[in-house]
Order: C-alpha cells, then sequence, then structure tokens
C-alpha cells in the first residue's frame, strides 16, 4: 500500500509539472488571439483576468468591465471605449505599434478636418467616428444619429431596418478576434467583419468570397490591407493620425495600373441567400442586413429591372455602364446617366466614386472608370455580364461617420430656416451630379 501510494505522488507531480509547463508555453508565448488578420496580438493587451496588478489598476472600471476588458465598459454598449484605445488620436495606444508588422492601428477617430472637395484619402475608406462621439467618446446630444454610426446608441431602429439593436457598438459589425481562414463560418476575414451582424434580421447571415482560388473581382482585402497585404503606418489624414485609405499612391486614371493603390471591394448578382455559394456577395448585402428595405435583391420593388428606370430607392446592385457619357441615355442600355462631371481629372485627384470592381478586369480600382476603349475594357457595357461596375452603399456613404448629414461624403444640404428647404449646399458639379448632370 505504501509503495503504491508513493507511485500515486508520483503521478500527480509528474501531471502538476505537465500543467506547469504547459502553463509556461501557454504565457511565454504570444496568443495568436486578437485581430488574426493584423497579428500576433496577446490577449493581455484587451484584457485582465483581475483588473489590477500590484495592487494598481490596468486600465478598466474600478469594479471590473464586463468580458474582463481593460477599458471603463459596463455595457456592450460601451464597447467601443476600449476599441478606440488604439483606434482614437486621443486613445491611450494611439501612438504604439503592434507586432509583427509593427504598425499603428489606423484611426476611426481622428481630429482630423476635410471638406468636400479635398480626395477620399484624406479621411480614409471608413470615415470618422468624431461628429457622433465627443473627446469622451459618448454619442453627443445634438449629433447623435445624425452624421454616421453612433456607438453606444441603444434600443435603434437602422434606417431602412426591421428589427431594432438593442446595444450598438463596433463589436456589432466586427469580430475584435478575427479569422485565420477564409472558410471561418463565423467571421469574414475581409475587416473582421461578422457574418452575421448582432441585431441583425431575417436577413442576416454575409459571406463574402476570399482567396485567391476565386476569380480576381471576388476576392476581398484582408484585415487593414489592400488587395490581400497587410499595410500600415503611413498612410495619414489631414491630422496626420494613420488611416485605412481609400487609395494611397498616385492615380493616373488608368484602373489596370492603378490597382496596385486601390482598396477594391469584390462585385457579384448580390442574392437574397449569397451563402449558399452560387453567387458573390458585395458589400451592400452586407449591410442590409440591417438595412434589408433598401436592397432591391430583398425589396424588388425597390427597382422595376425589366427598364431600370422605375426607382424607388437609390439602387445598391445596378451596373454604372461606363460608355454613358455626356448626353448618354440611349444605346445598348437605358441609362440615366450624364457624366459629363466625371473625367479622368475627378479620379486623379482622388476624387472618383468607389464602385464594386469588374469581373472584366485582371485587375481592379476602387473607383468607376472613363475610359472604354481598348480590349481590356470589352464587355463592361454589357448589361447580361451582371458583373460589372456597380454602385453600392460605399459609393456615396462612408462606413463609419464624416461630418455631413446621412453620413454622406457631400454636404448635400445647407443650414435652413423652419419651412425653408430651398437650400443646396453643394456646388453643381459634386455630388449626386457627378453622375446625373443635370
Amino acid at each position: 500500500m505504501r509503495h503504491h501510494g508513493t507511485a500515486s505522488k508520483t503521478i500527480v507531480l509528474i501531471a502538476a509539472l505537465a500543467v506547469c509547463i504547459i502553463v509556461l508555453l501557454l504565457f511565454s508565448h504570444k496568443a495568436d488571439a486578437v485581430h488574426k488578420g493584423a497579428g500576433g496580438l496577446v490577449c493581455g493587451l484587451c484584457h485582465t483576468m483581475h483588473n489590477s496588478q500590484g495592487n494598481s489598476g490596468l486600465g478598466g472600471a474600478s469594479g471590473g468591465s464586463i468580458i474582463l476588458l481593460r477599458a471603463e465598459v459596463n455595457s456592450r454598449a460601451e464597447i467601443h471605449k476600449l476599441c478606440l484605445q488604439c483606434h482614437a488620436s486621443n486613445g491611450s495606444m494611439a501612438n504604439d505599434t503592434h507586432p509583427p508588422q509593427n504598425v499603428v492601428a489606423p484611426k476611426v477617430y481622428s481630429t482630423a478636418t476635410w471638406t468636400q472637395n479635398d480626395p477620399f484619402n484624406k479621411i480614409g475608406a471608413g470615415g470618422n467616428f468624431s461628429t457622433e462621439l465627443d473627446s469622451n467618446w459618448n454619442t453627443t446630444t445634438a449629433n447623435y444619429l445624425g452624421y454616421g454610426h453612433s456607438l453606444g446608441a441603444t434600443n435603434v431602429l437602422p434606417p431602412g431596418g426591421d428589427v431594432s439593436i438593442p446595444e450598438f457598438s463596433c463589436t456589432s459589425c466586427h469580430d475584435p478576434h478575427g479569422a485565420s481562414s477564409p472558410s471561418d463560418a463565423k467571421i469574414n476575414i475581409f475587416r473582421n467583419l461578422k457574418v452575421n451582424a448582432t441585431g441583425a434580421g431575417a436577413n442576416a447571415g454575409i459571406k463574402f468570397y476570399s482567396g485567391t482560388t476565386e476569380e480576381y473581382y471576388k476576392h476581398k482585402s484582408y484585415v487593414g490591407g489592400v488587395n490581400g497585404s497587410y499595410f500600415g503606418g503611413s498612410e495619414t489624414d489631414g491630422a496626420g493620425q494613420v488611416i485605412w485609405p481609400v487609395y494611397r499612391g498616385t492615380l493616373t486614371g488608368n484602373p489596370v495600373t492603378d490597382s496596385a493603390n486601390s482598396n477594391s471591394y469584390g462585385t457579384g448578382t448580390d442574392t437574397s441567400d449569397p451563402t449558399n455559394g452560387t453567387a458573390p456577395a458585395t458589400m451592400s448585402r452586407w449591410c442590409a442586413q440591417c438595412h434589408d428595405n433598401w436592397h432591391e435583391e430583398i425589396v424588388p420593388s425597390n427597382l422595376n429591372r425589366s427598364t431600370d428606370l422605375d426607382s424607388r430607392r437609390h439602387a445598391v446592385n445596378s451596373m454604372m455602364p461606363r460608355g454613358a457619357s455626356a448626353g448618354c441615355a440611349t444605346g445598348c442600355h437605358v441609362s440615366l446617366l450624364d457624366r459629363v462631371n466625371y473625367d479622368d481629372a475627378l479620379i486623379q485627384a482622388g476624387k472618383g466614386l468607389p464602385v464594386t470592381a469588374s469581373k472584366f478586369y485582371s485587375a481592379n480600382s476602387y473607383y468607376l472608370p472613363t475610359d472604354t476603349t481598348g480590349a481590356s475594357f470589352n464587355g463592361m457595357d454589357d448589361v447580361s455580364g451582371g458583373d460589372n461596375h456597380k454602385v453600392f452603399c460605399l459609393t456615396c456613404h462612408f462606413a463609419h461617420g464624416g461630418p455631413y448629414r446621412d453620413n454622406l461624403r457631400w454636404d448635400y444640404l445647407a443650414s435652413v430656416a423652419t419651412g425653408d428647404q430651398t437650400a443646396n449646399g453643394i456646388p453643381s458639379n459634386i455630388g449626386c451630379q457627378l453622375c446625373h448632370n443635370r
């Protein structure tokens, strides 16, 4: 019996030693658990087991924050107060570099200002929450629900939606841990967007194509990247804050050569169930999880496809034919376009409209091109193809927020007095009239 007891103690000691070794191995290496698309950030940068070390707080609420977060987060509506520690110009880790790429986190809250005449890379592809949030990152009273996605909002019904969202924050759309594989069933590699947005209704469940096994026009950029590669640290807005731009470098107006400097979005024919693998889902279809009544595939009465003329709302899955030039309203397709104001100079100035990319290019660019000549452009105006350049939500809106009402890229209304709805704050050659010159 004594011998048996000694053996049991030996087994226990060996097991305990094994556990210690495992623990040491786990905590001696960086846990590749956060922001997989951006690199191996450690769990402890965002979470803390006890919210103290040496009797000193670690940045969380005094009584502890939800989900063990290292920030003053007392509800899921306040999770952005953790995210903005890195992604805001006044965050505690705003200028810290993160391995393995040693890049500074891009900013979605910045002190930068811009005008509708500035190029789009001055604000970045996602926009800026600074109009929606005050310097303490609380939703402001005057601007709340006016200039973009209102972080911290509770019990809100998205415009064009049919389901109220109890608590809205960054993690309503993004998964902070990210995905390592394009086949992840819950998270898209593109921007770490959730397959099912939190609070979305019956039309949730949008899985993007990703990876080089699919045609180029279906590809999605990895989080923080352009055309699948991670970059950062040198692309900045007007306040010098690192951003994810709509484009970088110098644009020439040739979509093939400009492709390397463009943050392209995949295209395709949106369907009511794009997860079935028969058609690629577009960015607009992802947005339509919450704004579903504004998507013509979900609500077909928004657009009469027999003529493409009976539009009830601006289409987000319809082709923008490049062949539609000044005065063009007839020919091989029905068109409401008159793009006399949309030219190469506009593109070269970085103000070309973002559209989903065409399958007719071997390389993609973010903007609606103008050239209609050359073999590489054949088929661009073929409406039967179904996968050409298309307008989508981000053609007119920023993803996060901006300085103008309704998250638009242009200040389309000036301040007006009660009863006076005639003021128009934009020149006649920007905004809607880039494509619909009147």
